[in-house]
């Protein structure tokens, strides 16, 4: 038989989940923008997570539409606050790759007024997690999907509420409330990846839900950087950082605790280890060390520190300078020389 670890409320504070990147902005009606981002590293199964809160309306075209160019992932008339779960298998497929990508963010034509948004790509989070969200009474898009990463196998009580109307809520494809008020519903989860649904669809249809999610979880791994790099100047030979990483348990005991290490370049002399060793490549940038640590039984931590890497002079501009130092000591000498042969020498009678 599996253990079971059970859920003792009030819970840990929430974890907050790796956010992979965030855009922001305002747009008048029928604008559109499209927004860079440098993905670091390939987002396997489970996936992500999309999370957006748009404001400036009412109307039912007060919406947004958000699309990545590379993959054709979208997300339409967007209103409220809500979330959205993508995964790499799902049909149609969310992939997410390391690499370059466009993000259009677009105002639709009739809408009322200025719109603003703010949207985020996030890692699926453990327990504890808490998701909120805002569904207005004009919106087309009811439904809002998240997923959680259970590190074992759980037992214990969701704490879902209703401050506004009425929802439906699902857990891996299955309802098992509908919600008008605070609300409780036990669950027994296996150790993985399990997903959940609020869906006004039905229950709510017409009117203004507010809505949230609490799933309570087990004692926290805190993570601080020990020794953060310093900026490393290639021209003067530094292009290694040695850091570490301290993680400390909520409930004050001593787990055993594993490190993971990952970096946006460059290289590690070992990625599971609490103190590493990082060697820049030979180029100048920011470069994002990650650290993720685990133990059983605890939601893991993870932390992020940049590291600075600058030459003293970008090689074309030294060769700049050392010519023009060149040029003004053979023009200096040249001088002198001339001087020299036009001088007069002065009679001493």
């Amino acid at each position: 038989m599996v253990p079971l670890s059970v859920w003792i409320l009030p819970s840990a504070a929430a974890a907050a989940p790796e956010i992979l990147k965030t855009f922001s902005g305002t747009l008048t009606p029928g604008q559109s923008t499209t927004l860079t981002w440098q993905l670091d590293r390939n987002i396997p199964e489970p996936g992500f997570l999309f999370h957006y809160t748009v404001t400036g309306g009412s109307d039912m075209n007060d919406v947004i539409y958000v699309i990545i160019e590379e993959t054709g992932d979208s997300w339409d008339y967007l209103m409220g606050q809500g979330w959205t779960y993508c995964s790499p298998t799902a049909a149609p497929p969310c992939p997410l790759d390391a690499g370059p990508y466009s993000v259009t963010v677009e105002a639709d034509d009739a809408a009322t007024g200025s719109i603003s948004y703010q949207i985020a790509f996030e890692l699926p989070p453990e327990p504890s997690a808490n998701f909120s969200g805002q569904i207005p009474a004009n919106s087309d898009v009811r439904v809002s999907s998240f997923g959680v990463m259970f590190p074992s196998s759980t037992s214990g009580l969701l704490v879902l509420n209703a401050a506004s109307g009425s929802y439906e809520f699902f857990v891996d494809g299955e309802s098992r409330a509908v919600v008008t008020a605070a609300t409780e519903v036990p669950v027994d989860f296996e150790g993985g990846f399990h997903t959940f649904e609020i869906s006004s669809e039905v229950e709510g249809v017409g009117e203004d839900v507010a809505w949230s999610v609490q799933i309570p979880g087990g004692p926290v791994l805190d993570v601080v950087i020990v020794n953060p790099c310093p900026t490393l100047n290639l021209t003067a030979g530094q292009s290694v950082c040695i850091t570490g990483a301290q993680a400390t348990a909520s409930d004050g005991s001593s787990p055993a605790v594993t490190y993971s290490w990952t970096a946006s370049g460059g290289t590690f002399n070992s990625t599971g280890s609490q103190w590493i060793e990082w060697t820049s490549p030979q180029t100048a940038g920011d470069f994002n060390l990650t650290v993720h640590v685990s133990a059983p039984g605890y939601v893991s931590g993870t932390k992020s520190l940049v590291a600075t890497v600058v030459p003293e002079f970008p090689t074309p501009a030294l060769s700049f300078i050392f010519a023009i130092a060149l040029a003004v000591l053979f023009l200096g000498r040249r001088s002198r020389r001339y001087h020299a042969r036009n001088c007069t020498p002065v009679s001493r009678d």
